[in-house]
């Protein structure tokens, strides 16, 4: 039990090292550090499946399986790759996405494994974050139902989205605790349980209600606040246990592994980040001194510095965030309007319809999701807010690629989902100021729908403070530079790359213009037109997927004749 004590130490060392040199965040898997080598001593994978909801939790995972190369780990802190995959290794039943998933897949190996006759086990591995979104009680309740046998391991850090929740006392782990858990997992106290359940039904149906009645009163009196929730929905609640004692883990997840036809079980698993950090911060100092420097403002940044201006001036405006991690710039509107902010977290789908029914109240709903994260909510956005032409202003984030932070993050398909809409205004502004116009542009659209996109990252020129925008004509582009020979229509942030390409064409004799289209939908299609007729060459150039700008000029160009009239158009 020692080695295993310092082999969790030992991987809590490197991933603070490696971490704190690739500047990601790393307090998650620190904190799983010895869940995750209990979860590999108890069961044996990849013959039993272990199913992570969490990329950020996947790390010690990782270095247990086969991937502890030093270099090779890196290259995946770097690039996320996936998180978890199947592709990369046999050890990642399922690749991991946004969270969430983890039971529902689970549940569905469980079936299979039913089916197929086997008897290997399923364990997934939740987290608090993840547990704010609906699939996560969806795949309960029909865990709860189907009775097949799996493990959920609840790991709770402890953390909330409400300052009041966290100022209550955290779930006590003592030695009671401690030991009504070891009770709760062990064999004879669920074959007890369920012999006694088994009697109580002979006596007549009251009587069975009766009993189940002072089980869940003895259950929730015993257990954490909010524990019998769990067994509402089907899952025999066990817990809540240390996270970091590889003792009470093994002996709890030994009789766990050991239960037969018992049905679902969740294990809930107290951590602590924080305390974690705070453990390792002298040994990673040195390392994150030396990646302090300063940096132009993000894009992020200079957004919320103008939602804040509008906001001062329309009380009415509020914003609504979700997605995992909130973006530290917006603190800043959350400082300023506390009771105008509204964090939901992984709860996509309701943000977007708590925003219509905002908009319907009569106030002006800014709703601030990542790219990749609002396709979780797309349905909310079509049904909830542009089929009834409800004015909610989506602020996109994180557009466009993402670069390390690697696929599952990727924002490459907002532009395609959002313009094919039929009310929907698509629009992406080019730098900084243009940001700020499109937010004083959405915050006075009051008939329909809107949305704007950013890409991380830096702006294009560091300029002074923008105190507020103006408001532009919608569905209207501008031309940047005049040239003769090609046109280069560039969306959102793409028109600083086209800048550069027209500086460096212009020293090779080559004549270039440079077209903003800012907007996706409507398009522009006087811009359109003009640069078909006076150049040759029209190139559009965006970061989008198939479907996107390119598509809706593609459209335009065909419905107009415009290509029959021997335009040559080459889309990017």
């Amino acid at each position: 039990m020692q080695e295993l004590k310092q082999l969790a130490d030992d991987i809590r060392t490197e991933l603070s090292l490696i971490m704190s040199e690739t500047q990601k965040p790393f307090r998650a898997s620190l904190a799983v550090a010895e869940l995750t080598v209990a979860i590999h001593y108890v069961f044996r994978s990849p013959v039993d499946k272990i199913l992570w909801d969490m990329e950020e939790h996947t790390y010690p995972h990782k270095l247990l399986t086969g991937r502890r190369s030093l270099k090779h780990l890196v290259k995946q802190i770097t690039t996320l790759s996936n998180g978890k995959s199947h592709i990369e290794s046999m050890y990642d039943p399922i690749g991991a996405g946004h969270g969430c998933s983890s039971i529902s897949a689970g549940l569905g190996m469980a079936v299979a494994r039913d089916i197929k006759g086997k008897r290997d086990r399923i364990v997934a591995v939740i987290s608090n974050e993840t547990t704010m979104a609906g699939q996560v009680y969806e795949a309960m309740s029909n865990a709860g139902y189907l009775d097949s046998n799996m493990v959920v391991i609840l790991n709770d850090s402890l953390n909330s989205l409400h300052p009041k929740i966290e100022d209550t006392s955290a779930t006590p782990i003592n030695a009671l605790s401690t030991t009504l858990s070891k009770l709760q997992s062990s064999k004879l106290f669920r074959r007890v349980r369920e012999f006694a359940k088994a009697l109580t039904k002979q006596f007549g149906r009251g009587m069975h209600e009766w009993a189940a009645k002072i089980d869940e009163y003895a259950r929730g009196l015993l257990g954490p606040a909010g524990s019998t929730l769990f067994e509402e929905l089907g899952l025999y609640y066990i817990g809540p246990v240390d996270g970091h004692n590889i003792d009470d883990l093994i002996c709890v997840l030994t009789e766990v592994a050991s239960l037969d036809s018992m049905g679902p079980v969740l294990v809930h698993v107290i951590t602590k980040e924080d305390q974690l950090v705070e453990m390792k911060r002298s040994q990673t100092t040195s390392v994150s001194n030396s990646h302090q420097r300063v940096r132009p403002p993000t894009l992020g940044e200079c957004f919320v510095e103008a939602l804040v201006s509008e906001a001062q001036r329309d009380k009415n405006i509020v914003a609504v965030h979700a997605g995992k991690g909130m973006d530290p710039s917006l603190d800043l509107f959350k400082c300023n309007f506390p009771d105008r902010f509204f964090d939901v977290g992984m709860a996509e789908q309701h943000a977007v319809t708590f925003s219509a029914g905002l908009s319907c109240g009569g106030l002006k709903p800014f709703c601030i999701i990542p790219s990749t994260f609002l396709q979780r909510a797309y349905d909310q956005v079509v049904h909830d807010v542009d089929r009834q032409k409800i004015p909610v202003r989506f602020i996109i984030s994180r557009a466009g690629l993402v670069g390390s932070d690697g696929p599952t993050q990727c924002g490459a398909f907002d532009v395609t989902f959002m313009s094919c809409l039929p009310n929907m205004v698509v629009m992406a502004p080019s730098d900084e100021v243009e940001l700020a116009n499109m937010v004083a542009t959405a915050a006075q659209i009051d008939d329909r729908p809107v949305c704007l996109r950013y890409p991380k990252g830096a702006v294009a020129a560091i300029r002074d403070s923008i105190s507020c925008g103006v408001p532009i004509e919608i569905g209207k582009g501008r031309v940047l530079v005049e040239g003769k020979d090609i046109a280069l229509l560039a969306y959102g942030s793409m028109v600083q790359n086209c800048l550069r390409a027209q500086s460096l064409l212009s020293e090779l004799g080559v004549e270039v213009t440079v077209a903003d289209a800012r907007f996706c939908k409507p398009l522009d299609i006087d811009l359109v037109r003009s640069l078909c007729k006076n150049h040759v060459f029209l190139v559009t150039v965006e970061e989008s997927s198939i479907g996107g700008f390119g598509s809706h000029v593609a459209q335009f160009l065909s419905l107009d004749g415009q290509l029959d009239a021997g335009t040559k158009v080459t889309f990017r």
